[in-house]
């Protein structure tokens, strides 16, 4: 068989506490598929409901219904086209519904594509690309702000995301402590995983003020649009959105609706690079700003990930591609590595992160 599929628990260094819930272990899904060359193309799939994708189950299911039509003439006539923004044929109408197993399918191909031309998968996908990717830490919601915090900034990173929900008032204290422990140079983004109504994240955004926080991400439920524009025009702060999209569409709809400056897209829930690429472009049109961030994937998909946002010159702003950090191992033998706030694409083709470990 061509392809290979690899079901892969990953604990993680400490439990991740959410506002929508704590996570303990990725389930995810890992993606081989060999060509005629001998070249192994990687791809993930790593649903987290309630946070996005579809049902582990239904995942799972359609992952194993791919790689009995990953036939080598499939494989081989995609290849052939050496288009990556080309759709995959009889494998949408079966991948419509899971998006993550989408993402596995198309991000094995296009690492295989990417290294049949010899190019980074970042150089496959534009014409020119950034190579140095700045990428914020990540601050639990039940760990000391202001000690994780510093730790983060003298670690090198200038953005740090932290985790809120709750009690409003407590939820903005911990955002005040963290900005007097790094001080007004540090950029500080919140994200609340939808945890407040309209007046309860009022409340937090005006006790936060003078924290000056870059934005505040899904401070309300994803259903929300229009409470989320009337928040934004009457907070006056930076809004982004992130469980709100979860379809191309959606974000033309939070464009017109103006419920947001930025949205932050993760390519696993999206399920991959075409649908991704149209995303970005709606947003731009819609005069939003991009950030993409990873779902908790395994280095597999924060490779993906990591080349999504170099191909699109991402370097502006931090972009939320650190979470390997949080894992205790990997799935491959050589991730991308995270220094002083940083990821550095490599020279080497594809994802370039090694082989599967074994």
């Amino acid at each position: 068989m061509p392809a290979n599929l690899y079901q892969c628990n990953l604990p993680l260094q400490m439990p991740l506490v959410t506002a929508a819930g704590t996570i303990e272990t990725r389930t995810v899904w890992a993606l081989e598929i060999i060509d005629d060359m001998g070249r192994h193309g990687l791809g993930e799939a790593a649903p987290l409901p309630p946070f996005g994708g579809e049902a582990p189950k239904d995942c799972d299911e359609a992952l194993h219904q791919a790689v009995a039509m990953l036939t080598p003439e499939m494989v081989n006539t995609w290849l052939e086209r050496a288009k990556p923004d080309a759709p995959l044929g009889s494998l949408e109408p079966l991948l419509a519904r899971t998006p993550c197993a989408r993402h596995a399918v198309e991000g094995a191909l296009l690492d295989l594509l990417a290294q049949s031309q010899k190019v980074p998968l970042a150089g496959l996908l534009a014409a020119h690309y950034a190579t140095l990717i700045p990428v914020n830490a990540l601050i639990d919601a039940d760990v000391d702000a202001a000690l994780v915090g510093r730790k983060a900034w003298d670690d090198g990173f200038s953005t740090l995301k932290l985790k809120v929900g709750g009690e409003p008032t407590a939820a903005a204290a911990r955002v005040l402590s963290l900005r007097k422990a790094v001080g007004e140079k540090a950029f500080i983004r919140v994200d609340a995983n939808g945890a407040w109504g309209l007046d309860e994240a009022l409340v937090f955004l005006q006790a936060v003020h003078s924290a000056a926080i870059e934005y505040c991400e899904q401070p309300l439920a994803p259903g929300d649009i229009q409470e989320l524009a009337q928040l934004r025009r009457r907070s006056g702060v930076r809004i982004a959105v992130d469980e709100s999209v979860r379809f191309a569409v959606d974000v033309g709809r939070i464009g017109a609706a103006q419920a947001a400056d930025v949205v932050a897209l993760k390519p696993m829930f999206l399920g991959g690079w075409r649908p991704l690429k149209q995303a970005v472009q709606l947003a731009h049109s819609c005069g939003l700003e991009v950030v993409i961030t990873t779902a908790l994937d395994s280095c597999i998909g924060r490779a993906f990930a990591t080349h999504y946002a170099a191909a699109f010159g991402l370097t502006q702003r931090a972009q939320g591609l650190a979470t390997g950090l949080a894992f205790v191992g990997d799935l491959t033998t050589d991730p991308l590595q995270v220094r002083t706030g940083h990821t550095r694409l490599h020279e080497r083709p594809g994802l370039g992160i090694g082989t599967l470990a074994s």
